[in-house]
């Protein structure tokens, strides 16, 4: 039995669908380590969350936690940066 809930599997398609094409084409490296049962159309890759193990899940999980860190982080440093260049224009 797997430990990820139906709503955490959910949670996480929810922060998958935010994330950027480059970090999908991540996450789907993941999946192709622990599984070849997907189905890849033209322009999307459809997965079973349910097929996929905890260990695969869990990897996922941290991916998806280490992109939306680095973007807090960017978003962060782009506000610092900004209040550098008015400090710099106001002198």
């Amino acid at each position: 039995m797997t430990s990820y809930s139906r709503s955490k599997r959910e949670s996480m398609k929810d922060s998958i669908d935010k994330l950027e094409a480059n970090e999908h084409s991540q996450i789907f490296s993941i999946i192709k380590k622990f599984t070849s049962n997907y189905t890849k159309t033209q322009s999307e890759v459809l997965v079973s969350s349910d097929t996929l193990s905890d260990e695969c899940l869990k990897e996922i999980e941290s991916y998806i936690h280490f992109c939306l860190d680095q973007k807090l982080r960017m978003e962060e440093d782009v506000k610092t940066r900004k209040g550098y260049e008015r400090l710099m224009q106001s002198t």
